[in-house]
């Protein structure tokens, strides 16, 4: 079974933007944060944003103090005046596009203007929008509705940014020609024109189409109302508990979109459960091979084995026999430590990776025992290598295990605003990448002595932290949504998912200059010049994912982590040519 996810699938602008307010917001306020209203049409994320003590109000009765962010689709000016009236503070979340309307709405309405709205009465969004009218305005939803309005001299008419856009062009143009003096504004959101076109042209590629999100939310709703209409079977979903196999048991190809209140891990919890309809349709060797690749990179065997693999071609980088022993010491140590970080950071993983929760539900006590027992090992291996060794595998357990735990009493937070490792701002990716590199590369030259190996062992260093830091920050694109929700704040986060993605080719850039250089100058061996495939192998799944092609699952965990086994399989041809 083939699936296709539509490329507009998930949080619009507004609704993004929406979310950033709402989750500053909590972080810097202490008297009470309410949203007025549902912050956006999705029961899942307004659950989500109740667990962190977001409530939602419908009105302000009872309401003492504190702070009320306005929800996506605004509010009438009466009550926000109210807002103000009663000292709230206010973090206005209104939709930029819904604002527009309620300004062309008080332009035209000052010039004498009546107002047409096209829309659903009773939607927030048109409620709010009514109120700019000053009581001389009207909502409509259908042509014959034209015909119920009365002789206005001036008419501005506005749509409701969700709108079918077609339905609003039928509507207007009715309008038109029933009122000589007759404006009207486009205010269809482009997103929504273009998620509607999207919907219309992958329904007829696929046999059956999933539409993600809130029954309660208008946009959505109007998705699958569109598929419907090209005669392609139409599940609408609120989550992937609503699915089973038995109805895409005659189906091979689905196509997948979601709303634009839709958060990204429902999307990506629909596609795991579409995969897993899958397997269970798979026979034979095809369903071996796939179940043996999903365990191996759910158990963190696969992304353990690649360590192995780059400690071996590092080793060749640096003039170092490769050594077995090493290469075992790292992967039992990664393999310990993603296993054990995993099962300690529950919270985000569960949003960001939906599917290896459930495998590390299934398998916690098995994982956690193996993970620990991994880890003694490794020490115990690195004592016959020597106490330098022995003493970075040490130091590198301990921080890796400490590295989610709270080493600050409750009662010092007042004073120091981290109590972890991982609550420093872009920590995680630093954190890793040094890791990996210590492991990798210090190790096995502790055991052999620096004298005069600075220059190779800072190159090797470099290249090792580099290439992991870009595995690492790239997840955090992955994941952004996810960690927003609990509060970490990663490079994605700080500077945006677009620049994140310039400066990750950028690093690639300097790596692969690094690399030549460095070769060309006999500081290292001339497999400085073959590890730039590595760099070429980096840039190629970048752009995979930029182009959604890998960017979620087993398939993008697959690509990305078999640059480690490139990188040792370079280094093997090299040493054997």
């Amino acid at each position: 079974m083939q699936i296709k996810l539509a490329k507009t699938a998930g949080f619009c602008m507004g609704v993004k933007r929406a979310m950033d307010i709402v989750l500053d917001a909590v972080e810097e306020e202490k008297n009470g944060l309410y949203t007025y209203g549902p912050l956006i049409h999705n029961p899942q994320v307004i659950d989500m944003l109740e667990a962190k003590n977001i409530k939602v109000v419908k009105n302000l009765d009872g309401v003492e103090s504190g702070r009320v962010v306005i929800r996506t689709h605004g509010i009438t000016p009466a009550i926000r005046k109210e807002m103000k009236s009663k000292g709230f503070k206010i973090s206005d979340a209104t939709c930029p596009l819904v604002a527009r309307v309620q300004s062309i709405i008080k332009r035209y309405v000052n010039n004498g203007y009546y107002t047409v709205i096209i829309g659903d009465e009773g939607h927030a969004e048109v409620v709010g929008l009514m109120g700019f009218t000053l009581g001389k305005g009207f909502v409509i939803d259908s042509v014959e509705d034209v015909e119920n309005l009365p002789p206005m001299d001036k008419v501005c008419v506005v749509g409701q940014t969700t709108l079918n856009i077609s339905k609003y062009k039928e509507i207007a143009e009715r309008l038109k020609e029933k009122y000589s003096d007759c404006v009207i504004a486009d205010t269809v959101c482009d997103a929504t024109e273009e998620r509607q076109e999207e919907v219309l042209k992958l329904a007829k590629e696929v046999d059956v189409m999933i539409v993600v999100g809130g029954k309660n939310s208008a946009n959505t709703t109007r998705l699958a109302k569109l598929s419907e209409t090209t005669g392609t079977p139409t599940f609408f979903i609120e989550t992937e508990d609503e699915l089973n196999w038995l109805m895409f048991s005659h189906f091979n190809t689905v196509g997948v979109t979601a709303g634009a209140s839709t958060p990204n891990w429902i999307i990506m919890r629909v596609i795991e459960k579409l995969r897993e309809i899958e397997r269970m349709k798979k026979r034979g060797a095809l369903r071996y091979i796939y179940n043996v690749s999903r365990f191996l990179i759910m158990s963190n065997i696969y992304i353990a084995a690649g360590s192995l693999f780059l400690t071996y071609g590092i080793s060749l980088l640096g003039g170092i026999e490769p050594s077995p022993v090493f290469m075992i010491i790292s992967f039992l140590y990664f393999f310990s430590m993603y296993n054990i970080n995993h099962l300690s950071d529950r919270e985000s993983v569960k949003i960001n990776e939906p599917d290896r929760v459930m495998f590390y539900e299934r398998n916690r006590n098995t994982l956690l025992i193996a993970g620990i027992s991994a880890a003694v090992v490794s020490l115990f291996l690195s004592t016959f290598a020597g106490v330098a060794p022995f003493l970075i595998m040490l130091i590198s357990i301990c921080l890796g295990i400490v590295y989610s735990v709270k080493i600050i009493p409750s009662y010092l937070s007042k004073y120091i605003r981290y109590s972890r490792l991982k609550d420093i701002p872009a920590s995680k990716d630093i954190f890793v990448a040094v890791a990996w590199a210590t492991v990798c590369v210090l190790v096995p030259v502790s055991a052999i002595g620096g004298g005069g190996r600075f220059i190779v062992t800072t190159i090797s260093f470099l290249f090792v932290f580099l290439i992991c830091y870009i595995r690492s920050v790239l997840f955090d694109i992955r994941d952004i949504q996810g960690d927003r929700f609990v509060g970490r704040e990663t490079i994605p986060i700080i500077i945006g998912k677009e620049k994140t993605k310039i400066f990750l080719f950028i690093l690639c850039g300097v790596v692969a200059t690094g690399l030549f250089l460095s070769s060309f100058l006999g500081w290292i061996s001339s497999l400085g010049y073959l590890f730039i495939v590595t760099i070429i192998y980096t840039v190629f799944y970048l752009f995979l994912y930029h182009k959604r092609i890998i960017s979620q699952g087993l398939s993008c965990e697959g690509v990305i982590d078999g640059k480690f086994i490139l990188t040792g399989i370079v280094a093997f041809t090299w040493s054997h040519i």
